[in-house]
């Protein structure tokens, strides 16, 4: 894959991935009564992640074979609503940011910062991330208009799919079912044919540090659109 497709797609899927972290389990509770799930374990999903306001460490891998492309990382998060990932692929390394509704894009190889400040968001088409609990809680309040959604037990696990309504495609998380982590979640276009797979591993309470969030000094910053998106 060219360079700068593969920039555009790992930073995609890095904002992806920080969607699905925060709101995967607040997918379970748009599911119908008629399902599985009781809501005494939708209520134990939301808690295992947020109830006890703690920072928290995940190891992920995201792969696409459709794109021919492969990263694995870390996904940190400064309770209560503050994120840090970093990513690297055999052709990138990547940091992102997000603190109080402000954040910021490192290419370490390159030294440049791309910010993701509330302005520059709001100029660029896609980039919607949201700022604290409430405004989640607004966008996923709009997902069963979205997604036809349902669940499913196989053994010690839970499993989700959303089918979006719209024809752009589904997802399918697997969540386990004695601990309520998300194990991994799958993308698929309108085709059927898989875009992501993202694992999620060794989950963990852990300070996020104050050096995560600060801009590397001596980087060259830029705001977008720049020339690698």
């Amino acid at each position: 894959m060219p360079k700068v497709k593969c920039v555009r797609f790992l930073l995609s899927s890095i904002l992806f991935l920080n969607v699905i972290l925060f709101s995967c389990v607040a997918f379970i509770s748009t599911a119908s009564a008629g399902d599985i799930l009781p809501l005494e374990v939708i209520k134990a999903s939301s808690d295992f992640y947020f109830k006890q306001a703690k920072d928290f460490v995940i190891d992920f891998k995201v792969d696409s074979k459709i794109k021919d492309i492969a990263f694995e990382g870390k996904f940190r998060l400064r309770a209560p609503f503050n994120f840090a990932i970093e990513a690297k692929s055999t052709a990138l390394e990547v940091r992102v940011a997000f603190k109080d509704g402000d954040g910021f894009i490192y290419l370490p190889t390159a030294n440049i910062i791309t910010n993701l400040d509330a302005v520059t968001r709001a100029k660029t088409k896609g980039i919607h991330i949201p700022s604290n609990v409430e405004q989640l809680n607004a966008r996923l309040n709009k997902l069963s208009d979205e997604f036809e959604l349902e669940t499913s037990e196989n053994g010690s696990q839970i499993t989700l799919g959303g089918i979006s309504k719209n024809g752009r495609g589904s997802f399918k998380a697997v969540i386990d079912k004695a601990s309520f982590e998300i194990r991994s979640v799958a993308t698929f276009n309108k085709k059927g044919v898989q875009e992501l797979f993202i694992e999620l591993n060794n989950f963990k309470h852990e300070p996020a540090s104050d050096k995560l969030f600060e801009k590397p000094q001596g980087a060259i910053e830029t705001n977008l659109p720049i020339p690698v998106f």
